[in-house]
């Protein structure tokens, strides 16, 4: 009586509506308190302006499949007459054995269905058809048919191109029906990037819109083997951490092993005035320019609190931009952006370097002259200081780093934790991938920012004042 008051305060807790508490139990269905959730998450697709996107899981273990299923088959497809829902996995033969195992665990011997093939029928002609995908073209096949609902395990094994397009699929004819798709996942895969930037990030800053993410852990499944327990804890390496606790923040070959969102990123306040300030910079036009905003502490730690990131900006164009940013009461004491901005451009701007077009405007924005800096490009020893910033330690009795990130930085949230190592330079970061904020950091960090002095200053000490870029 206490488990089942337990699991009816959990699932009232989770906002799951009372026909599907009834609809799962009655079957013999208990969900964990994980999979409620979920089905919550999932009942919510029905509410005009709510989501239509549900991810499940995160790591390895608990219980994804068996939810998801209960989900399509219990609720969905027994409660809306002929809904049509496509069970995609990443082969064949995985995908139907897996199929075999979900019909029973989750509806044999609990409700009428035939099994034809692919297919699998109920008696108010609802039907799930499974499939599968060897690669990525097979996924062209189901591309053009409308599905009402469709599942995707292990969305982690798709790119972002191949899911789009699967999403074009996702309509229907029915007034009683929202389109939605449930997909899980782990870290991992060549999809990685997309299903972090897609569903995860989302829910870590609180803005989902469309999306949902119901993150769980093999510790959330009580009738795991202890077998697999056993296999996944003697799992070594960033592999194994991310699958046991579903941290898209470590994959293998990821360089900055030591970023952590719960650690780095910060919700936005207001900075002091007594903080000293700077911006920084890499600067592109046909790849994208990053300026970030800092901040010290008297401590010494930094805080990136603003970010200006995208691409075809002219030098004179991004100083617009950067001030159009700035307001009037932001003290930038100094500039620090990479040695390219310095090279000259022979006939093209009268002969003038990036900086000197940037500084130019500026002035004329500001009728001030920025104090530029000439950033520093030892990447390997850069990149060994911006560790020293991000490195998980205690601070005032909380685990925290010298680097704090704002929330809204969300183009350096997205791209930094993705660089990983260079194949032919371990030592460096590969430049193939997306590293212009993380160069700007760089430059940051190498051009030694201090603190200001805290102690009450005269108008005479003020002349003395030392503490700037080196």
């Amino acid at each position: 009586m206490e488990a089942m008051e337990n699991c009816l305060m959990t699932a009232k807790k989770a906002n799951s509506p009372r026909d599907q508490v009834e609809n799962f139990l009655k079957r013999g269905y208990v969900p964990l308190p994980w999979q409620w959730e979920f089905h919550a998450a999932a009942r919510a697709c029905d509410i005009p302006g709510g989501p239509t996107e549900v991810g499940a899981g995160g790591a390895r273990g608990p219980g994804k499949s068996h939810g998801i299923f209960a989900q399509i088959s219990l609720d969905d497809c027994l409660r809306v007459p002929n809904l049509k829902a496509l069970f995609l996995r990443k082969t064949a033969v995985s995908a139907k054995e897996s199929f075999d195992d979900l019909i029973e665990k989750v509806i044999a011997n609990e409700i009428s269905f035939e099994r034809a093939g692919n297919v699998l029928k109920f008696q108010n002609k609802s039907r799930i058809i499974m499939g599968g995908f060897n690669n990525e073209d097979d996924i062209d096949k189901y591309v053009g048919i409308e599905y009402d609902v469709i599942v995707i395990e292990e969305l982690n094994q798709l790119t972002k191109e191949k899911y789009e397009k699967l999403l074009g699929s996702l309509r229907t004819s029915k007034t009683n029906w929202r389109p939605r798709i449930y997909s899980s996942f782990n870290p991992g895969g060549i999809g990685h990037s997309f299903v972090k930037s897609h569903f995860v990030m989302p829910f870590r800053s609180g803005d989902q819109k469309k999306t949902r993410f119901v993150p769980a852990t093999y510790k959330a499944n009580p009738h795991l083997n202890p077998e697999y327990i056993d296999y996944l804890e003697g799992l070594g390496g960033d592999l194994g951490k991310a699958w046991r606790s579903g941290d898209f923040d470590l994959f293998a070959g990821q360089y900055f092993t030591e970023w952590k969102y719960e650690t780095h990123v910060c919700k936005p306040f207001a900075i002091p005035t007594s903080w000293r300030r700077f911006r920084a910079g890499d600067y592109g036009f046909n790849a994208p320019a990053s300026v970030g905003w800092y901040a010290i502490d008297p401590n010494g730690n930094l805080y990136r609190y603003k970010e200006l990131y995208g691409g075809g900006m002219s030098y004179s164009k991004l100083a617009d931009e950067v001030e159009a940013l700035t307001n009037s009461d932001e003290e930038i004491d100094y500039e620090v952006f990479d040695p390219a901005f310095w090279a000259k451009k022979g006939e093209r701007d009268d002969g003038l370097s990036g900086a000197e077009v940037y500084s130019m405007r500026i002035k004329e924005l500001t009728k001030k002259m920025p104090k530029m800096v000439r950033g520093d490009n030892s990447r390997v020893v850069g990149w060994g200081v911006v560790r020293e910033f991000i490195k998980p330690q205690i601070q005032q009795e909380k685990l925290s780093a010298r680097l704090q990130v704002f929330s809204t930085c969300t183009k350096f949230i997205e791209t930094f934790p993705e660089l990983q190592h260079d194949k032919r330079n371990p030592e460096d970061v590969d430049s193939d991938g997306e590293d212009h904020a993380a160069d700007e950091l760089r430059y940051a960090v190498m051009s030694r920012p201090m603190p200001k002095k805290i102690k009450m200053r005269t108008s005479a000490d003020d002349n003395k004042e030392t503490n700037s870029a080196i």
